[in-house]
């Protein structure tokens, strides 16, 4: 349940009934860490009768490439022999799947992406979600907002979350800034996580959450005297450690893990010697959430589909260098690929 965003999920319900009426639209919605950009995302993939295109930009990959553009479009690109010859050159040179680098035209890059999505949408309505834009990777993110701005009489609902501060550039695109929670929507939040707080310790989280939702779920419990932020560090690093070691590995795999592949995170644990049993303390502890066979979530947003910044805050004060070389190597045993952990 969303508290306090009323009028941004309307917002964002009248763009995706734009969508099934044939109206192409696109919203950036911008605000600071943990301020519920991530939640709006998850509100519209729920939308009924439409199909959902989604990515995440991650930070370690905003040099590379077309990677972003990989992500998105990877389960799809069976469509790219469909679209006009200088486009599908382009697209399959700039994704690494023939043709010499240089011929991925940046140009025709982004009308191929135009190309595809439309493609993609006639068989119903299509929404495109892109999380952590301030980390796409550079041309990823022209080819992305190149299609996005020639989007006219396709059913697409583009929406676009980026962290503030983190300079991402949109200009003459509509944006929807989100606020902390006001008081009475903060209230009934925190309430509904710890409604035994004290009264004086209610207050207090209140006063340091400044609306923030992500601050409000996870700093009762904490000790004061410290920025919201590390405190919530803090919090996090001390559930982490309180799970036993095979539990551990599992949070750190999800956290590590790009694609949203549950098999593969399966697979890299088992070859740890993890098993799926070991997922109970950690779910128990709200460190793992989602269902078993498809994807797992960190916290209060998705990582089994996507790294996030919640993930890494969970599992990311626990990676040594040691541990990030033992899951990589052990996804790329298990899969032949490797994961994000092994970097």
């Amino acid at each position: 349940m969303l508290y306090g965003r009323d009028a941004e999920t309307a917002e964002i319900d009248r763009l995706i009934e734009d969508a099934r009426d044939g109206r192409s639209g696109l919203l950036v919605v911008r605000g600071e860490a943990g301020i519920g950009k991530t939640a709006l995302l998850e509100y519209a993939a729920g939308a009924a009768g439409v199909r959902v295109l989604r990515a995440t930009g991650v930070e370690y990959e905003s040099g590379m490439p077309y990677a972003a553009l990989h992500m998105l479009l990877g389960r799809h690109l069976d469509g790219v022999g469909a679209l006009p010859d200088a486009q599908a050159a382009a697209l399959r040179a700039a994704l690494g799947m023939g043709g010499a680098p240089g011929d991925g035209d940046r140009f025709l890059v982004g009308l191929a992406v135009l190309t595809l999505l439309a493609d993609l949408a006639e068989d119903g309505p299509l929404v495109v979600l892109v999380d952590d834009v301030q980390w796409l990777d550079g041309p990823s993110a022209e080819a992305l907002l190149f299609a996005a701005r020639r989007l006219r009489a396709e059913p697409i609902a583009v929406l676009l979350a980026a962290r503030e501060p983190g300079g991402f550039r949109a200009e003459g695109l509509p944006e929807l800034r989100l606020g902390g929670l006001d008081e009475d929507a903060a209230a009934r939040l925190l309430a509904g996580r710890s409604a035994e707080l004290p009264r004086h310790v209610r207050h207090e989280v209140l006063t340091a959450a400044m609306g923030n939702p992500l601050a409000l779920l996870e700093l009762p419990g904490t000790e004061g005297g410290s920025s919201a932020y590390e405190r919530i560090r803090r919090s996090f690093a001390a559930q982490l450690a309180g799970l036993p070691e095979p539990s551990r590995l599992f949070v750190l795999l999800v956290a590590a893990d790009d694609l949203g592949d549950a098999g593969v995170v399966t697979a890299a644990a088992g070859r740890l010697g993890a098993s799926l049993a070991d997922l109970e303390p950690a779910e128990r502890a709200g460190l793992l959430r989602g269902r078993r066979t498809d994807a797992w979530r960190c916290g209060t947003r998705w990582c089994g589909r996507r790294r996030t910044g919640t993930s890494r805050w969970r599992a990311g004060s626990r990676r040594t260098g040691r541990s990030r070389r033992c899951t990589g190597s052990a996804a790329t045993r298990a899969t032949g690929r490797s994961i994000s952990g092994g970097r």
